[in-house]
């Protein structure tokens, strides 16, 4: 039976841009670690065993009441010397010790009291242990030279050299195995991205690397003198998880449950409050740890998953009760949100009661200050022009639609700008738009094979009646798709016809009758528009 968490139930305004980079850079740095830490590996094992052999060779010379079925010292770590991994190394390490009748601990403590002593303790002795020391402290100078290089120690947080700062963050995208990374990135997607949608990408950034590395530091403090490195992303983590609690108290988190039931498999998903999950599983953390101490320890870091998480939760609280998130964080997620186009600026809705109640000119002034702000900005520009448009202000609508078709079309957003000339062209009367602009969102419509939509602003160009050189254009083209790709070519004709009214010099008039002939006779040569 397992129990994952998989999402919330919850809306996000904006792509959470700095989650989805934080998990891209751990699947990239764990990638890559994977195959540097390759050869080291292997590496590392072989000394491991020959470290494990020779530390067991010492002990049982050191106890030879011990030594295993009466047998001899090189038979009772013959299997240790032949392991192939490292379960088998553990397997026959233990099996050997227990069948001298030791206590593992007093194994352990035995290579602790190795490491104080010197080659001149065991040099008067004939038993060849003066022997097995000294490979003993060879194996382990050659150890520490490989750490000293491995991507781990090179990257993780020791609590022995704290000196290299760097590593209170590279530490954070340093994974021990897929299951490490994947468990922790999902963690960090189901509390990461709400977050960062409600503080902003860049204090949420600055919070996660920061909680980190509060929480190695929390870790280091416990045992200064200790080498084995800390990695993962977990610490930071559980500083997200902290704030989550109580930025997002009884947001609903999803999770997927399997379960084998009587020998049938079960599935499906539950929801439970944030305020429910989390404390629980800091609560958790803290059991976990006690336990951990009683039995001597793990290899999980419960301390910088206790003290992160009690991190985030400070922070979160220091937040709220000193207005940072109201006064500061809110607000540039506001301004953010108005400049992504997913919230609307206060100033236009305030603007647009404003219009709703006959307040024109008070209105236009603050559409002006909005417009004045955001000049470029197409979506403001056609919301603005839409609610000119609901209160008959047709110049006004046209003007700024004009200047939203030629952000889009410069910016090459031709499928928005082709939208808004359909939208145009749906209108009865000439709402005053620059035709060039319309033409060239036609234009691309033809070009996308969507003739229909494309006779349509052609035919509200013409409408506009804007000049004559620009109506007769806009003929033309209307023709030759008529004509043309769209069968119709009596049609054609007539929209011709009507354009040798306009007040044309002989030379538009001579383009205007070539094409017509052309469509007369059935060939639609490539005619210049």
């Amino acid at each position: 039976m397992f129990i994952i968490p998989i999402g919330t139930k919850a809306t996000l305004a904006l792509k959470p841009a700095v989650t989805i980079g934080l998990i891209a850079v751990n699947a990239i740095v764990f990638a890559l670690t994977l195959v540097a830490a390759g050869p080291d590996e292997s590496k590392l094992f072989d000394v491991q065993r020959e470290i494990c052999a020779e530390q067991l060779t010492l002990f049982l010379l050191e106890h030879p009441e011990n030594i295993p079925y009466g047998g001899t010292v090189e038979a009772a770590v013959f299997d240790v010397r032949r392991a192939g991994d490292w379960r088998e190394l553990e397997k026959a390490l233990w099996t050997a010790i227990a069948a001298a009748g030791a206590d593992p601990a007093d194994y352990e403590t035995f290579g602790g009291e190795l490491t104080e002593r010197t080659d001149l303790d065991f040099v008067n002795r004939d038993d060849g242990s003066s022997a097995a020391f000294r490979a003993w402290e060879a194996r382990r100078a050659e150890q520490q030279r490989i750490l000293d290089t491995h991507v781990n120690f090179a990257l993780g947080l020791v609590p022995g050299r704290m000196h290299r700062v760097h590593t209170f963050l590279t530490h954070q995208f340093v994974h021990g195995g897929l299951m490490h990374l994947l468990g922790n990135m999902l963690f960090l997607w189901v509390v990461g991205c709400l977050l960062e949608d409600s503080w902003g990408r860049a204090p949420f950034l600055a919070f996660y690397l920061g909680g980190g590395a509060l929480a190695g530091l929390a870790h280091c403090l416990q045992d200064t003198s200790a080498t084995i490195p800390l990695i993962g992303a977990s610490g930071a983590i559980a500083a997200a998880m902290g704030a989550f609690t109580v930025r997002h108290f009884m947001t609903r988190i999803r999770f997927f449950y399997f379960v084998i039931f009587f020998f049938r498999p079960l599935w499906g998903t539950f929801f439970l409050p944030a305020c429910v999950f989390l404390p629980f599983w800091f609560a958790q953390q803290i059991v976990m740890r006690s336990i951990a101490e009683a039995v001597g320890g793990t290899g999980v870091a419960y301390l910088a998953h206790i003290a992160g998480y009690f991190v985030g939760v400070v922070t979160a609280l220091a937040f709220k009760a000193t207005g940072v998130e109201e006064n500061v964080l809110a607000p540039r997620v506001r301004d953010r949100r108005i400049r992504e186009g997913v919230a609307k600026d206060p100033r236009f809705e305030r603007a647009c009661s404003l219009m709703q109640h006959h307040r024109i000119q008070q209105a236009r002034t603050l559409f002006d200050r909005l417009l004045e702000a955001s000049p470029d900005d197409p979506g403001l520009l056609q919301d603005v022009a839409a609610v000119y448009r609901q209160e008959g202000l047709m110049e006004e609508y046209g003007g700024l639609v004009s200047r939203a078709l030629r952000g889009l079309l410069v910016a090459g957003r031709n499928e928005e700008a082709s939208i808004l000339a359909l939208d145009v062209a749906s209108i009865p009367e000439n709402p005053g738009v620059n035709p060039q602009y319309l033409m060239r969102a036609g234009h691309w419509l033809a070009g996308e094979n969507r003739f229909g939509e494309a006779s349509d602003v052609f035919r509200a160009v013409i409408l506009a009646k804007s000049s004559p050189q620009v109506t007769a254009k806009a003929s033309i083209t209307l023709a030759r798709l008529l004509g043309g790709p769209m069968g119709y070519p009596l049609d054609a004709r007539r929209v011709l016809d009507e354009a040798l009214d306009l007040d044309l010099d002989e030379e538009w008039r001579a383009r205007i009758g070539e094409l017509r002939t052309s469509i007369e006779r059935g060939s639609m040569a490539e005619l210049p528009v």
